[in-house]
């Protein structure tokens, strides 16, 4: 097991590094800033072909398709690099970078939760998806601090080299383990529609783009607020503690494997969110607001296990590659909706106003799901209860 989820992680760890080195790499290249930010937002956009590459994964198996998709990008980050040691400084070749490699990023997140249902046994996977959460989000912590270790130390384009070969270690790992092959056959089962024809599915989906909006909102808080105190560099150790805060989270889920409903699950960790956003943004020195944030983050990491958990259950056994996927694309969306939000707000009503936002939001939407599943309970019972899950 250790011999796939190591290298697996090695490989995840690219998309830590990555967006920095996307960054600095263009922006070093060109001159221009606006055209590396808009070579990210392509990039993010492009992104959104995850699901569609995940079915592929799901149909023909990792073992082919994983190396495939890898080489594609470890092709498209060389010629990055090719092309800012030869000082390209035309635009359209840098938007172009950005596109590719968003379109061919492979999904070694999803890939991985894969094999852990074949890894382990079935009452070890809530286990297995809490170790995932939280080793993911202490590589979105780490990532950035290795991409500026490598901008202080080298050109711009280094980063990019590294987060290919971070790559190819991945893929090979996740297309050796024993696993890959025993997802592979599962791709002869699989119904056209795919896992987005399951309403129960589509509305975890819902949920899980709100999250996503809540989530932006309260790391753009705390950005807003650090600035208007005068002293940025307070966003980054209010951030840092909210990314702690997750991994114990999800590390003490982990240990507990509370064994609730997840429509309940949902309803109350949703509730400790918005409880925490709400009073972070009512307090007024910052010491307490980033301690507020971190406890409200300590639920972060545990939203996702039953997010995974769900998808699993909700499609078939052939579509959970694609269906994990679609979990952390439509959550990505949300984030991406949620941060424009809430620059809008900043702008219009002040520093604490999407604090206020994010908190109404998780209430508001903890609220809708409890009253849901006891509307479903009420005619039913038991079929409520599968319902509203």
């Amino acid at each position: 097991m250790a011999r796939t989820f190591v290298p697996a992680l090695v490989g995840r760890l690219a998309y830590g590094v990555f967006p920095l080195s996307l960054l600095f790499t263009v922006q070093h290249a060109t001159g221009s800033f606006s055209t590396a930010a808009t070579a990210l937002a392509l990039n993010g956009l492009a992104s959104l072909s995850m699901p569609l590459k995940s079915r592929v994964i799901d149909r023909y198996g990792q073992r082919l398709v994983i190396p495939l998709i890898t080489a594609v990008m470890v092709a498209v980050l060389v010629i990055a690099a090719v092309m800012a040691r030869a000082e390209i400084t035309s635009s359209l070749p840098w938007l172009a970078v950005g596109l590719a490699v968003g379109l061919a990023s492979p999904p070694l997140g999803p890939s991985m939760r894969a094999q852990w249902r074949v890894l382990v046994p079935e009452d070890a996977i809530p286990r297995a998806y809490s170790l995932d959460a939280v080793s993911e989000e202490t590589l979105y912590l780490v990532g950035p601090m290795i991409a500026a270790g490598l901008l202080a130390f080298a050109p711009a384009y280094v980063g990019p080299l590294v987060c290919g070969a971070l790559l190819i270690v991945g893929a090979a790992g996740l297309a050796a383990s024993p696993a890959a092959t025993n997802t592979s056959c599962l791709g002869q089962r699989r119904m056209a529609g795919g896992p987005l024809r399951h309403p129960t599915f589509l509305r975890l989906l819902l949920v899980m783009a709100a999250v996503g909006a809540v989530t932006a909102t309260v790391y753009t808080v705390t950005a807003a607020r650090a600035l208007a105190l005068g002293h940025p560099s307070y966003a980054g150790l209010a951030d840092a503690g909210i990314a702690v805060g997750s991994v114990a989270g999800g590390l003490l889920w982990g240990r507990l494997q509370p064994a609730w409903p997840v429509g309940l699950t949902l309803s109350r960790l949703l509730t400790i969110i918005g409880a925490a956003a709400l009073v972070a943004s009512a307090v007024d020195p910052f010491w307490m607001f980033a301690a507020a944030l971190a406890v409200g983050g300590m639920a972060i990491s545990p939203i996702y296990v039953v997010a995974y958990r769900a998808s699993d259950s909700h499609v078939e056994p052939a579509e959970i590659t694609e269906a994990s996927t679609w979990v952390n694309t439509v959550n990505n969306l949300g984030m991406s909706l949620g941060g424009a939000a809430s620059g809008f707000l900043v702008s219009g009503f002040g520093a604490r106003a999407p604090g206020w936002a994010g908190a109404a939001v998780a209430l508001a939407l903890a609220c809708a799901i409890a009253l849901a599943r006891r509307r479903a309970q009420a005619p039913s019972g038991r079929m409520g209860e599968v319902r509203a899950e």
